[in-house]
């Protein structure tokens, strides 16, 4: 089978963790970003948001909330009957998130919360109850975005890697970084990469491949 440009960044793409410290150029985020918009979104709401964080003060709040969720969260599986166990995790999850704080270039990335899609209309209408699928398009549109922008990012030479971890931390990040009408879904690193992971297996196709 032939190896297409496209196969080549799709199957080069790994989760980058360390960077050099050279910031990339405007204009290449710049791409990412506009590749990123060209994902297609529920009733053409394109709801994705990437703000960038530049300022020290916030990037300071945001790691004191982080330190601060983590303590509470240990405080809250100390009794737990697999407290070990969560303690553990809740420390790497915690220590493998300290790295985008010093990341070249960090991204909240998040969805404008005023399009109502069809679930929230009826629900609205007391037509059905609000489920936990509310915002399911959305975090798809979001999905979509990510992997343009991922993509873009592979083919300029840069890597990038996208964190839901600090969310399990932080509460309410959109009032730390001053976002209204907005829900985080993630943040994401970008820079040039200093680490060659290596290649993850992947499951095979007929794992993930049937029909019915």
């Amino acid at each position: 089978m032939d190896i297409t440009p496209l196969d080549k960044l799709i199957n080069g793409r790994r989760s980058i963790r360390k960077y050099k410290p050279e910031c990339p150029p405007e204009e290449w985020i710049r791409k990412m970003i506009l590749a990123a918009m060209r994902a297609p979104s529920p009733s053409n709401s394109q709801p994705v948001r990437f703000i960038r964080i530049l300022s020290p003060e916030l990037k300071d709040c945001l790691h004191q909330a982080m330190c601060e969720g983590e303590e509470r969260l240990l405080e809250a599986v100390k009794n737990a009957s697999s407290s070990k166990r969560l303690r553990n995790w809740v420390n790497a999850y915690s220590r493998f998130s300290e790295f985008m704080f010093a990341a070249p270039v960090l991204f909240a990335v998040g969805t404008n919360m005023t399009f109502l899609n069809l679930a929230e209309r009826l629900f609205r209408a007391g037509a059905m109850e609000q489920g936990h699928k509310k915002h399911r398009d959305i975090d798809i549109a979001a999905g979509l975005a990510l992997k343009g922008y991922l993509l873009k990012g592979e083919e300029l030479g840069l890597g990038s890697c996208i964190l839901t971890a600090p969310l399990i931390f932080i509460q309410e990040p959109e009032g730390i970084l001053g976002l209204k009408g907005m829900e985080i879904k993630c943040f994401v690193t970008t820079g040039y990469p200093d680490e060659e992971p290596v290649y993850i297996k992947r499951r095979d196709f007929k794992d993930i491949y049937r029909e019915i």
